[in-house]
């Protein structure tokens, strides 16, 4: 009820004063971090700037979690898709439970931090389940947050393989300018805090050099030890990132790595709503500098 009433706030402040100033508010009240979007400098100035006023269908289509899969297939690189199990299902009504294997996991294709693991069917509440994708498909994301290439994508639900029961699956998110991989973001250690999710970062650059000198805690994300060993295919992974985000100033790949091989996560335009929090000021100053829009 909140985020649908601070939706409506928004709406309002973009009809009176404008997109950019609604950003601006969201970003500072929520993070305090101040945007430039009449002349934007860092790299959350610019990477918001370019989803605000750079938006193409192909952002929106990349951003869908089902419809991306074909842009992968696309680029030659159907290999790293996650096996699928069902969907994409527009009802809940339709997802069938009993032809689900005993582990799996369920995303929304439309939002973000939408998914639900299941480790072992025998144990899962299947009401309750279907209450938290039917209040998925009831919610339009990214109206909260000023992300509007959210906007145009169906509400689904689809099945997907899990790749590890354990929770312990480190997420590789390599951020890209220009085309090129910059430095990479894993995401490891998460661990639920209430309804919220705790998690470790560690910054490398493309060299695999520890950065972590570059972050800063934000809320449950907090910065780790630099401890997270190299992937035994990294270079492989870059070759792959370079290629995904040929078609964009900016775009954050994830990958994972799993018993010796690739897997695709997403592609995020918007990571942290644009504003990138975690980031300290000098961090998104200098490579704000490297980012062209």
């Amino acid at each position: 009820m909140l985020k649908k009433i601070y939706s409506c706030w928004l709406k309002v402040l973009v009809l009176l004063l404008g997109i950019d100033f609604a950003k601006q508010f969201d970003a500072y009240l929520r993070f305090r971090r101040k945007l430039n979007l009449k002349n934007p400098k860092t790299l959350a100035d610019k990477v918001t700037y370019l989803f605000l006023h750079k938006n193409t269908p192909l952002m929106s289509t990349c951003t869908d979690k089902w419809a991306v899969r074909e842009y992968i297939a696309s680029k030659g690189l159907s290999d790293i898709l996650i096996p699928t199990l069902g969907g994409p299902w527009t009802s809940v009504k339709d997802i069938n439970f009993d032809s689900l294997p005993n582990e799996f996991i369920l995303k929304a294709t439309h939002g973000c931090k939408m998914n639900y693991f299941v480790p072992d069917k025998s144990k899962l509440d299947i009401p309750s389940c279907k209450r938290t994708l039917q209040k998925w498909l009831d919610t339009t994301y990214g109206t909260y947050s000023m992300e509007p290439h959210y906007k145009p994508i169906p509400h689904r639900i689809y099945a997907e393989q899990l790749l590890d029961a354990s929770g312990g699956l480190a997420d590789y998110k390599i951020h890209c300018l220009n085309g090129e991989p910059s430095f990479i973001l894993v995401c490891s250690e998460r661990k639920a805090q209430g309804r919220r999710m705790q998690v470790t970062l560690d910054l490398f650059d493309t060299n695999w050099h520890a950065q972590n000198h570059y972050l800063q805690q934000s809320g449950l994300e907090v910065v780790g030890m630099e401890k997270i060993a190299k992937p035994q295919y990294f270079n492989n992974m870059l070759k792959i990132a370079r290629t995904l985000s040929h078609n964009f100033s900016f775009v954050r790949v994830d990958l994972y790595e799993v018993k010796g091989k690739i897997y695709f996560g997403e592609l995020t335009f918007s990571p942290a709503c644009g504003v990138l929090p975690y980031f300290t000021d000098e961090f998104i100053y200098e490579m704000g500098k490297k980012l062209q829009v």
